[in-house]
């Protein structure tokens, strides 16, 4: 028993010790050339969190080596509270900046001001308003699908984006038919900020595909997106 709790005692010690440097433990993420840096910062602030209970459930002072208490604790949980709502924070910033340059946008080739991971998620965003469960995939590639929706009568859709400034032709269109089967999907539809040739929507027709141009999506969501705000 007084080998455990000596155990006890020396871990909450460490503990207790190492978050007095929780400023430099918690950012040192921002220096990492790969991986998630705002994960990276949670888990370590996490870590840091786990230390002080240990230092204060066996009573230990703090150690005044960087900034003073009661300001280092004050500190240190508003930097929790940061990085916890930042996800949210910056998603909100993000559709709001969406929001506004499609507002503001008179014709399709005005939407080329935003990336192409942007324009799926205005994509998505369509979707969400009637109704469907998209989900983005990351999958970067003309013969890659962007989007998968789930439609509520169990069906199963592939988008793919095409933030291009000129015209989508027949060729793009036969593959991410041929993409379509792969992904055993119900449905395909490509969207573009272009338009798209006369070959591509002609060999479209009669298929299970839907090719969105620059104008209809804008349209489109001009009008979606009006009337639910």
């Amino acid at each position: 028993m007084t080998n455990l709790l000596n155990a006890v005692l020396l871990v909450g010690y460490v503990f207790g010790w190492l978050f007095t440097f929780w400023p430099v433990v918690v950012l040192a993420p921002l220096g990492w050339r790969r991986g998630n840096v705002l994960a990276g910062m949670i888990v370590l602030w996490v870590v840091m969190f786990l230390g002080l209970l240990a230092g204060r459930s066996i009573s230990l002072k703090p150690i005044v080596l960087l900034i003073p208490e009661p300001l280092n604790t004050f500190l240190f949980f508003l930097a929790g509270a940061v990085l916890f709502l930042w996800p949210g924070i910056s998603k909100l910033r993000e559709r709001q900046y969406l929001y506004r340059t499609a507002d503001r946008a008179r014709k399709p080739q005005e939407l080329l001001d935003i990336s192409p991971t942007q324009f799926e998620k205005m994509v998505v965003e369509l979707y969400s308003l009637h109704g469907y469960k998209p989900e983005r995939t990351g999958t970067i590639g003309d013969h890659g699908v962007d989007i998968i929706v789930h439609t509520p009568k169990g069906e199963k859709w592939i988008v793919q984006c095409k933030r291009w400034r000129g015209s989508v032709g027949e060729p793009v269109v036969r593959d991410f038919f041929g993409t379509m089967h792969h992904e055993k999907a119900d449905k395909g539809v490509l969207v573009t900020t272009g338009t798209f040739s006369n070959q591509a929507q002609n060999w479209a027709k009669g298929k299970p595909l839907s090719l969105i141009n620059g104008k209809e999506f804008l349209d489109t969501w001009k009008k979606e997106i009006g009337e639910s705000s």
